[in-house]
């Protein structure tokens, strides 16, 4: 309360108390915009208090209320046919920053206390929003730390699920290459004890026409058996991959596809290309395996080209057809959710784990795959930088 003068201060002291609140009196507008809080439930001040007073404070004091806070003001004026220039000019500085009521004097005391009791009704709805907008800070705030928490057992779970698909990766290949092994040093080593068994038949002599052409027949299946059982065993894991490097491998594999399936197929590539780390040379390998794979079950190519391309910083390698590309729901599907090692989901799981990056353009009139592998600092030998 500001009341400055007269016995103003006793009179309206006497009337708040009797709505049971508490006053603050106050000798100017400056004291009381210090002493104004979110605990006041209005601010009652006559216009003497108006008088020779700077209203920079108090407009100060009300520019600063939360959001929810509008701290009713009753200002009790003088009555006249118009209003003093002290209210004039108070209403006027703060009616954009404050909740202003008059009441012309004389008034009576049922008056006052009805306009009282009226804006601590308002000040109460006002503390009623803030106690909501706190309960929605608080909810809010819990809605982020659940979701932080969720995002954060999501991404520990695909950390998890990540480690588990290089595994079962990593597996897999470690079986393909004790398989091709097997083939090898044991079915491989079985059909040529047979062919040299029958070779030594033949050597004896003696046999008719028809044990003779017996002979030749299984003679011609058992070299054939093994020609399939090296084409399988080096397509399981390609000794040359180990031996002499992706280059060697893809172009062996190239040029195997391209018989084997009919397409003509291209392989672009850097005669000094180099090597790089067993991890990357596999992937691409693998990549490039399932991709002309895909390019002869489905895409109806008479045509396929392979490019692999290699910077200081990464390895580009890109699969393109001329078929009659992949349907967007079949695309979805490619690179969905499937087990680990089912089509190109499997191969994205692989760059992935090497930190690159897997994209597909397919339309009506073929289909592109990219893939870029960053190059590891161990990885070995400089290469051209690519165009």
């Amino acid at each position: 309360m500001c009341a400055p003068f007269g016995k103003d201060t006793e009179i309206l002291t006497e009337i708040v108390s009797s709505e049971g609140l508490d006053v603050t009196h106050c000798v100017s507008l400056n004291e009381m915009a210090q002493k104004v809080s979110e605990r006041t439930d209005f601010v009652l001040l006559t216009e003497e208090a108006l008088v020779s007073t700077s209203l920079q404070a108090i407009q100060r004091t009300l520019r600063k209320q939360e959001p929810w806070s509008d701290i009713p003001i009753i200002l009790l004026a003088s009555a006249g046919p118009t209003p003093s220039r002290w209210t004039t000019g108070f209403v006027s500085k703060l009616a954009d920053d404050a909740n202003i009521s008059i009441l012309e004097r004389p008034v009576r005391v049922p008056t006052i206390i009805s306009v009282l009791r009226t804006a601590k009704r308002a000040r109460n709805r006002q503390r009623q929003i803030q106690g909501l907008l706190l309960q929605e800070k608080q909810s809010a705030a819990k809605l982020r730390t659940a979701r932080d928490e969720l995002e954060q057992r999501v991404e520990e779970r695909t950390a998890a699920a990540r480690q588990l698909s290089a595994r079962l990766l990593q597996m897999q290949d470690e079986e393909r290459r004790r398989i091709a092994r097997e083939l090898h040093d044991s079915a491989g080593q079985m059909v040529a004890a047979l062919t040299m068994n029958i070779d030594q038949i033949k050597a004896v002599g003696g046999a008719t026409s028809e044990q003779a052409r017996l002979l030749a027949d299984s003679d011609a299946v058992l070299r054939s058996l093994n020609r399939e059982l090296r084409t399988m065993s080096h397509l399981l894991h390609p000794p040359l991959l180990d031996e002499m490097g992706l280059s060697s491998a893809l172009g062996w594999y190239v040029d195997g596809f391209a018989k084997r399936s009919g397409i003509l197929t291209t392989l672009e590539l850097a005669s000094d290309f180099g090597r790089v780390n067993s991890d990357l040379e596999i992937a691409v390998f693998r990549l490039v395996q399932e991709c002309l794979t895909n390019v002869h079950r489905h895409s109806g190519s008479s045509k396929a080209v392979v490019r692999l391309k290699r910077s200081r910083q990464a390895v580009m390698l890109e699969i393109e057809d001329e078929g009659h590309g992949i349907a967007p729901e079949k695309r979805s599907v490619l690179l969905g959710s499937g087990p680990v090692g089912v089509g190109l989901r499997g191969m994205r799981e692989r760059v992935l784990q090497l930190g690159g990056t897997l994209h597909i353009d397919s339309e009506d009139g073929g289909t592109t795959i990219r893939a870029v592998f960053p190059i590891a600092k161990s990885a070995a030998v400089s290469a051209p930088e690519v165009a």
